[in-house]
C-alpha cells in the first residue's frame, strides 16, 4: 500500500503537467484538477503506444517522459494565471474538497493494494504488460499467445507506470489510480446538500460511487475491463455537466477525444464517439472548421499507434475481427483461428461455453443470460429497459418542439449515446464485468432526465422541496450504505500483509518448452503463467516460429 503512494505521486505529476498542456492547447477555460488527470492519463498512454513502436516501455520511456514534463511545465506554468485557470486556486480554497480527496488516497491506495486478482491478468494481462516492458510491440506475437492480440492502451499505459526497471516487482497501480480520478468527480455530488438541488449527472455519479465500490476488491488487477467503465462512466458524466452549464464546443471537444481513446481500451465501448457529433456541430454552426482540423490531427494521433500496434501483433486492424482485412502480411493470425477466438468471446459472454453459443438468435440465449445473473443485476438490467422505454416515449411526445433548449437537446444526444452503448454490449459479448457501467449508467441516466422535468412541473415550491429532500435523502443513505459495506471490506482484509508491497501476480509450475533456440514458459496444469514465468505460452500443443531463431524481438510466424 505505502510504496503505491510515491507511484501515485509520481503518475499525478506527469499526469497533470501533460494534461494541462494538452488542455491548453485546446481550451482557454477552466478544469477541475481530475479533467487534466484525466486527460494527461489519455496524452501519456499515447505516447506509451508510440514508443512501444520503437522498444521497450521502461527507464528511457519514463526519463524522456520527465523531459517532456519539465518542458511542458515551463510553457504552461510560467505565468501565474495559468495555475489559477487551471482550478488550483479554487482547490487550495475548498479545505473540505482537500480534505476529502486525502480520505480518499488512503482508502483507494489501501483497496488497489489488495484483493481479487483476476484470473486474466494471470493469464494474459501480465504477461502483455511484460512484453511492452520489455520488447515494446513484437510483430506477430498473437501467434505465440492468441489473447496477446486482444492489443488495450491499457496495457502500455501500465508498462509505462510498473517500474519493473527498477529490478523488483511490476506494479499495478493504475487501475486504482484511475478509480480514484472518477471517484473525486463523482464526490462532487455533494453539492446537492448544498444547493438542495438534483441534476441528472448527479445520478450517474451515484451510479460511477456504484461501481467503484463494486471494484474496489478487484482494482488490484490490471485488467482493461476497469479502465474501459471507468473513462465511459466519467466521460458521461462530464458530457451531462457540459449540458447542465451551457458549455461550449472547446469544452466538450477534450471529452470527445477521450471518446476516441476510450475505443483504443476495448473495442467494445466505440458507439461512445457518437457524442464527438455534439462539439462538431457547434463548431460547424460556429464555421470554425480549422479547430475542426486540429481536433480531426488528434483523434488521429490518439487512435493510429494503437492501430499500428494491431496489425503488428496480429496482422488485422481490430483482432479478433476479419473486418477490413486489408494488410497481407506473413505473421497474420489465420481467418479461422480469429472467427473462433471472437465466437468464444461472445459465447463466453452470453453464458455459455460452447463456441456455437455464439450463432444462436437473441430469443434462445437472452432469456438463459438473464436468469443466470444475480439479482441485483437483473433489476438494474430491468431498470434500464424500462427507463429506456419511458424515455423514448417522452421524447416522441416532444418531438418537433421548437422551444427546446440546445442543453436538454444534448442532455438528451448523451441519454441516446447511453443506450446505444448498451445495446452494443448486449448485442457483442454481455458478459457483467465487461459492461457494470452500463447497467449501472443506463437506469440511473434515463430515470434521472426522465424525473425531473416532471419534478420542475411541480408548481407549489413547497411540494417540490419535500420531493427534492426525498430524492437528496435517498442519495444520502445510498453513499452511507456503500462507505459502510466499503468499510466492512476494510476491516475483513487489515491483517494481510499488504501495507508496504501491494498484492503481487500470482506463480504457478510450469515448465520449459523451446521455439527456435530460444526458451518459453507452459503451465504444468490449466492455462496460466503469471508475469515473471516470461514469455510463456497457455499450452505446448501449438508453438508458432521464430523469424530469428535467437531472437524473439525479430517477432513470431
Amino acid at each position: 500500500m505505502l510504496s503505491i503512494l510515491p507511484i501515485w505521486a509520481y503518475i499525478f505529476l506527469t499526469v497533470f503537467i501533460t494534461g494541462a498542456a494538452v488542455t491548453k492547447l485546446f481550451s482557454s477555460g477552466s478544469y477541475h484538477v481530475e479533467d487534466i488527470c484525466m486527460t494527461g492519463i489519455m496524452a501519456v498512454t499515447v505516447y506509451a503506444q508510440v514508443f512501444s513502436l520503437f522498444g521497450g516501455v521502461g527507464l528511457t520511456a519514463n526519463i524522456l517522459l520527465v523531459i517532456i514534463c519539465f518542458i511542458s511545465a515551463f510553457v504552461v506554468f510560467r505565468k501565474k494565471e495559468y495555475a489559477d485557470l487551471l482550478g488550483l486556486k479554487a482547490m487550495r480554497e475548498n479545505r473540505a474538497f482537500l480534505i476529502f480527496v486525502f480520505c480518499a488516497v488512503l482508502v483507494m491506495a489501501y483497496g488497489s493494494s489488495r484483493g481479487y486478482f483476476h484470473y486474466d491478468s494471470d493469464l494474459y494481462h501480465g504477461q502483455a504488460i511484460h512484453w511492452i516492458e520489455d520488447y515494446g510491440v513484437v510483430k506477430g506475437l498473437g501467434n505465440l499467445h492468441g489473447r496477446l492480440a486482444y492489443n488495450s492502451s491499457s496495457f502500455a499505459l501500465s508498462a509505462l507506470y510498473s517500474f519493473a526497471f527498477l529490478g523488483g516487482m511490476s506494479y499495478h497501480a493504475c487501475a486504482g489510480f484511475v478509480a480514484l480520478l472518477l471517484l473525486i468527480s463523482c464526490g462532487r455530488i455533494v453539492h446537492i446538500f448544498k444547493d438542495k438541488k438534483v441534476k441528472v449527472s448527479d445520478f450517474v455519479r451515484a451510479a460511477g460511487i456504484y461501481y467503484i465500490c463494486n471494484i474496489y476488491d478487484e482494482m488490484v488487477s490490471p485488467a482493461s475491463d476497469y479502465f474501459t467503465m471507468l473513462f465511459f462512466i466519467y466521460i458521461v458524466i462530464r458530457f451531462l455537466d457540459g449540458a447542465e452549464k451551457d458549455a461550449d464546443a472547446d469544452y466538450y471537444g477534450i471529452y470527445a477525444l477521450m471518446a476516441f481513446f476510450g475505443l483504443t481500451l476495448k473495442l467494445s465501448v466505440g458507439p461512445l464517439v457518437i457524442l464527438t457529433l455534439v462539439p462538431l456541430a457547434i463548431l460547424i454552426k460556429e464555421k470554425r472548421y480549422s479547430k475542426i482540423a486540429v481536433y480531426g490531427v488528434a483523434v488521429l494521433a490518439i487512435v493510429l499507434p494503437f492501430l499500428i500496434r494491431n496489425v503488428i501483433l496480429s496482422g488485422r486492424l481490430f483482432y479478433p475481427s476479419i473486418a477490413l482485412d486489408i494488410f497481407n502480411v506473413d505473421w497474420k493470425i489465420p481467418e479461422d483461428a480469429a472467427l473462433s477466438d471472437k465466437a468464444y468471446i461472445i459465447a463466453f459472454g452470453r453464458g455459455y461455453s460452447s463456441m456455437d453459443a455464439a450463432s444462436l438468435p437473441i430469443n434462445a440465449w437472452l432469456p438463459t443470460w438473464y436468469f443466470s445473473l444475480e439479482k441485483i443485476w437483473k433489476m438494474l438490467f430491468y431498470g434500464g429497459v424500462m427507463g429506456s422505454i419511458f424515455w423514448t416515449i417522452d421524447r416522441i411526445k416532444e418531438f418537433g418542439n421548437k422551444d427546446k433548449k440546445s442543453s436538454d437537446a444534448i442532455t438528451d444526444f448523451t441519454v441516446f449515446t447511453v443506450i446505444v452503448s448498451s445495446v452494443f454490449w448486449l448485442m457483442s459479448s454481455p458478459l457483467v464485468r465487461y459492461g457494470q457501467g452500463y447497467l449501472l449508467v443506463l437506469p440511473a441516466i434515463t430515470w434521472g432526465r426522465a424525473f425531473l422535468p416532471l419534478f420542475n412541473r411541480i408548481e407549489k415550491e413547497n411540494i417540490r422541496k419535500v420531493f427534492n429532500g426525498i430524492v437528496i435523502t435517498f442519495i444520502g443513505l445510498f453513499l452511507i450504505y456503500k462507505g459502510v459495506m466499503t468499510a466492512g471490506y476494510i476491516k475483513d482484509t487489515f491483517r494481510q500483509p499488504y501495507y508496504l508491497q501491494p498484492q503481487d501476480y500470482g506463480r504457478y509450475e510450469t515448465h520449459i518448452v523451446t521455439i527456435g533456440n530460444m526458451s518459453v514458459y507452459a503451465p504444468n496444469s490449466g492455462d496460466r503463467t503469471g508475469y515473471y514465468d516470461f514469455p510463456s505460452v497457455p499450452s505446448d500443443t501449438y508453438l508458432p516460429e521464430l523469424y530469428d531463431p535467437d531472437d524473439f524481438s525479430k517477432g513470431f510466424k
